[in-house]
């Protein structure tokens, strides 16, 4: 079996998520013919760590962590700053936030960071993916300079733990990701 990692993610409210979902179907259709797309739920990763084998969290730890993460943290509001896109394929083309997010996120990393035994080196870099594909590097910045950004901010509500391959680098590691469990915040 490859290496798992987990993922820790805040996740929109019903209205943001439908604002984004709308976003990243429109940022898929733009993309050229023949390219593979693909997307996940919109999220922000708030922290990372090996799941399970000799050195990993397990499952039930994992839930315990998520569970007491959203006991301790509220709903966050967060400003759509712009949209990016990069050279890696994990942030081809990325909402990013104010500088503010990372301040008001901060302390759920945190949490999470000093809790874990099997970390990764994750650094918090609050952005959303709007998709994954390995198009033109040129071709993604002209369509992230075409897209709306949203003008409101957007609500996040629920966190969730996502297990997946411990290195992403193709369009079946992501189709790989898939929800341990999930939690509202308080």
């Amino acid at each position: 079996m490859a290496s798992q990692a987990v993922s820790y993610w805040l996740l929109p409210g019903r209205e943001a998520q439908a604002a984004l979902d709308q976003l990243s179907s429109l940022a898929c259709k733009r993309i050229r013919a023949g390219v593979r797309v693909c997307t996940l739920p919109p999220h922000i990763t708030l922290y990372s760590e090996h799941l399970d084998g000799d050195h990993g969290v397990s499952q039930e730890q994992v839930i315990a962590r998520l569970q007491q993460l959203a006991d301790q943290c509220k709903p966050v509001c967060l400003w759509p700053k712009a949209i990016e896109a990069t050279s890696m394929l994990t942030q081809s083309l990325v909402l990013r936030f104010s500088a503010e997010a990372r301040e008001i996120l901060y302390p759920y990393f945190l949490q999470l960071r000093l809790s874990s035994h099997a970390e990764l080196g994750y650094r918090l870099d609050p952005h959303l993916s709007l998709l994954y594909c390995q198009d033109r590097l040129d071709l993604r910045r002209e369509l992230a300079s075409e897209l709306p950004r949203p003008a409101d901010p957007l609500l996040f509500e629920s966190v969730s733990a996502v297990k997946h391959p411990l290195i992403i680098s193709s369009s079946a590691d992501i189709a790989a990701c898939a929800t341990i469990h999930a939690c509202s915040l308080s």
